[in-house]
C-alpha cells in the first residue's frame, strides 16, 4: 500500500511539474508569437517536399540539388495550374463584379421582405437600413478616421502575410538540405537512455503531422475538382471561383465544408432559383461524403485519430486564440497534445513496458478503422508481437 501511494504522489507531482513547464513553454511561445507563422508554414513544406527530396538522397543525389529540382518541380506545377485556371477564374471574377450590385440588391430585398414579416414576431428581423445604422453610425469625420484606420490595418496584415510567403519557403529550404544533420544534433542531444522512447514519440508525431499536412492539402485540391466538375453541370455561375472557395475551406476539417457551401447557396438563390441552389447543397453534401467515405481514410491514411467533439473543441480553441491561422493548425495541434498526453500516460501512470507501447501504438496507426458498433461476438484479435524500436526518421520519410 505505501508503494502504491508513493506511486501516486510521484504521479501527482509529476503532473503538477508538467503542467507548470507546458504554462512556461506556452507563456514564452506566446511572447515570440510573431515567429510561428513563417516557421508552420516553413514545417509543412517541409513535410510535403521531403519525402522526394529524400527518395532522391537514397539514389545518390545531394540534398542541395534534390531541393533545388523539388521546388522547381512545385513551383513548375503550380505555374501551370495557373496558367490554365487563371484566365476562367479571372473572367468569372470580372463577370462576378459586373454582377455584385445586382446580386446585393437581391439580397438586400430578401433581407427587407424578411424584416417586414417579422414585424409580428416574438424575433424581429432587421432591415437593411438599420443594419447600415448599426454598423456605420456617428459623425463623418469619425467614420472616416475608421476608414483610415482600417486601410493601416489592412496594409500591416498584407505586409505580414507578404513577408511570411517570402521567408517561408526560405527557411524551408535551408531546413530541406540540412535535415539529416538537424536530425542528428537532436539524437546527439537526447540522453542514451530515453533514445527510444524519443524515437518513438519522434516517429508518431511525424506521421501524425506530416500525414495531415500532405492529405488535408490533397483532398482540398480533390474536393475542389469535384465541387467545381459539379458545379459547373449544373450551369451556376461562377462555378469555379465557388469551387475553389470549397477546396480552400475544406482545409480546415468539420466546418470548412459548411462555410464552402454559403457562396455556392447565395449565388445560386440570387442568380437562379431554389431549384439550383438545391442543387447546390447536394452536390456540395455528395462531396462531402465522398470525402468521408473514400477520400480521407485512403488519403489521410488515419493521420490524425481524434473523435469529432475533440475536433470541435480544438477548433473552438484554435479560432479563438489565433483567428484563420489558430483554425489552419489547431487539429494537429490537439494531434500532438493527444498523442504526448497518451504516451506519458501509458508510460509512467500505467507503468507499461516501452516496447508494448510502442507495439500498441503501432497497431492504431496502421490498422483497420473500426466501425460506430463493434461485433462483440468476434473472435478476440490476438496480441500484435511488439517490435524492436529503431531509429526515428526525418519528416516525410
Amino acid at each position: 500500500m505505501s508503494e502504491r501511494i508513493r506511486r501516486a504522489g510521484q504521479v501527482a507531482w509529476s503532473m503538477v511539474g508538467l503542467a507548470g513547464l507546458v504554462a512556461l513553454v506556452g507563456l514564452v511561445a506566446w511572447w515570440v508569437r510573431v515567429v510561428w507563422p513563417p516557421l508552420i508554414l516553413a514545417g509543412a513544406i517541409v513535410f510535403l517536399l521531403n519525402p522526394g527530396v529524400s527518395a532522391l538522397h537514397r539514389r545518390g543525389v545531394p540534398r542541395v540539388a534534390g531541393t533545388a529540382f523539388s521546388y522547381l518541380a512545385f513551383f513548375a506545377v503550380v505555374t501551370l495550374v495557373v496558367l490554365i485556371v487563371a484566365p476562367l477564374a479571372v473572367g468569372q471574377a470580372a463577370a462576378l463584379d459586373d454582377e455584385l450590385p445586382m446580386v446585393r440588391a437581391d439580397i438586400e430585398r430578401w433581407i427587407n421582405d424578411r424584416a417586414e414579416q417579422s414585424q409580428n414576431w416574438i424575433v424581429k428581423f432587421p432591415s437593411v437600413g438599420e443594419l447600415e445604422s448599426e454598423v456605420g453610425g456617428g459623425e463623418s469625420s469619425s467614420r472616416l478616421r475608421d476608414t483610415f484606420a482600417t486601410l493601416r490595418d489592412f496594409g500591416g496584415r498584407v505586409f505580414h502575410v507578404v513577408l511570411i510567403l517570402v521567408l517561408a519557403p526560405i527557411i524551408a529550404f535551408y531546413l530541406l538540405v540540412d535535415l539529416p544533420r538537424l536530425r542528428e544534433v537532436a539524437e546527439s542531444l537526447v540522453p542514451a537512455r530515453a533514445k527510444d522512447e524519443a524515437f518513438l514519440l519522434a516517429t508518431r508525431l511525424n506521421r501524425a503531422v506530416g500525414g495531415f499536412f500532405r492529405g488535408q492539402l490533397m483532398v482540398a485540391l480533390i474536393i475542389g475538382v469535384l465541387v467545381s466538375t459539379g458545379l459547373a453541370l449544373v450551369d451556376l455561375p461562377f462555378w469555379l471561383l465557388v469551387g475553389m472557395v470549397a477546396g480552400f475551406s475544406n482545409i480546415v476539417p468539420l466546418i470548412g465544408p459548411w462555410v464552402g457551401a454559403v457562396p455556392g447557396v447565395i449565388i445560386a438563390l440570387t442568380t437562379r432559383d431554389i431549384t439550383t441552389a438545391l442543387w447546390v447543397v447536394a452536390i456540395m453534401g455528395g462531396a462531402q461524403q465522398v470525402d468521408n467515405h473514400f477520400i480521407s481514410p485512403l488519403v489521410m491514411q488515419r493521420a490524425v485519430k481524434l473523435h469529432p467533439a475533440a475536433v470541435m473543441l480544438a477548433l473552438l480553441t484554435g479560432g479563438t486564440l489565433g483567428g484563420l491561422f489558430g483554425l489552419l493548425i489547431a487539429v494537429p495541434a490537439a494531434a500532438v497534445l493527444k498523442i504526448i498526453v497518451s504516451h506519458l500516460w501509458h508510460t509512467y501512470v500505467l507503468d507499461e513496458p516501452l516496447e508494448q507501447v510502442a507495439a500498441k501504438a503501432d497497431a492504431a496507426d496502421t490498422g483497420a478503422r473500426p466501425g460506430i458498433v463493434r461485433k462483440v461476438t468476434s473472435e478476440p484479435q490476438p496480441e500484435p508481437e511488439p517490435e524492436p524500436l529503431t531509429a526515428g526518421t526525418a519528416p516525410g520519410e
